[in-house]
């Protein structure tokens, strides 16, 4: 058995996102806009049934996850394996720096999922580790959970159940149906979009 739905849902702007810089495993806090976004998120999943909130144990993530919790009267738990991908020294520096290094499509970044940052993760193993903590909870049909994470986990999620990886707003949250392989965006925050930073 798989659970019918569950939500996935990217954290709230951090003051790197707003800063165009990409964190990785950097622990940086939520801006005030990122709070925002959170609670609105919340009030829109005010009727969705949720009954478990699962988030990263990184700030800008947990935050988020704790601000939907707060609203829906529900406890969040951290799970490492939500946690984001490791971008090594690439980690705060501007992501137009970084996108300017693979602009080629030939890059290994951006074709081969076994490529890791220097002192960093792959894309591979970062969304086997996001395996690993997420099947045990969608394999509990009566669990209706969300999952509070980062910009590469959401699209994981998504893909593996849409085939699609949109690029995805801050504090925006995707329903999906596992066992009808489909999804669809539930709610998006105003704002900005804050693109690849992850």
């Amino acid at each position: 058995m798989i659970a019918e739905r569950f939500y996935a849902m990217r954290h709230g702007a951090s003051e790197a996102n707003l800063a165009g810089k990409v964190q990785g495993i950097e622990d940086i806090p939520l801006a005030v806009r990122g709070e925002r976004e959170a609670l609105a998120s919340a009030k829109a999943l005010e009727a969705a049934g949720i009954t478990h909130i699962y988030a990263s144990p990184l700030q800008r993530a947990f935050r988020t996850a704790e601000i939907v919790a707060q609203h829906l009267g529900l406890s969040v738990r951290s799970l490492d394996g939500l946690r984001a991908r490791n971008l090594g020294t690439w980690a705060l520096k501007p992501s137009s720096e970084i996108k300017a290094a693979w602009a080629d499509h030939q890059h290994p970044f951006r074709s081969d999922p076994h490529f890791a940052p220097p002192g960093g993760e792959s894309l591979y193993d970062s969304e086997q580790r996001l395996w690993q903590a997420v099947d045990p909870i969608l394999a509990e049909p009566a669990r209706i959970p969300l999952f509070v994470t980062h910009l590469v986990a959401t699209g994981a999620l998504v893909q593996r159940f849409f085939g699609q990886r949109p690029a995805f707003h801050n504090a925006e949250v995707w329903v999906l149906f596992p066992q009808q392989r489909s999804a669809r965006l539930f709610f998006r925050p105003e704002g900005d979009l804050l693109m690849g930073n992850e």
